[in-house]
């Protein structure tokens, strides 16, 4: 259970930088198996890889495809600081505000 809270919150906050980060949501959709690998959401060889456009942020696994259902843009309701705060989540570091370098719109 804990693994896969802790592939739900990775795949959430790769979902946040998708948003902010045109060129990463084209190579997550074009190269999806890469990029997971990149953020430590490996997929069993094997296993087909897919990252489809829906409604929720969330992870399907059946026994032959691990499915990651990717919105396309935030809700509606979702308000900029909690996007912003998403996508430094990603970042890890407790000093963002300062670069801008991995797209997420932090600055760490």
């Amino acid at each position: 259970m804990i693994t896969q809270l802790s592939e739900e919150l990775v795949w959430s906050q790769v979902v946040a930088r998708a948003w902010c980060d045109e060129g990463f949501m084209k190579r997550l959709l074009s190269d999806p198996r890469s990029v997971l690998a990149e953020h430590d959401l490996e997929v069993p060889p094997g296993t087909e890889v897919e990252v489809v456009l829906g409604t929720g942020v969330k992870v399907d696994d059946t026994a032959t495809v691990r499915r990651f259902i990717l919105p396309a843009s935030p809700p509606p309701d979702m308000f900029e600081e909690e996007l912003v705060g998403d996508a430094m989540a990603y970042c890890g570091c407790g000093a963002c505000g300062r670069c801008g370098a991995c797209g997420c719109r932090c600055r760490c």
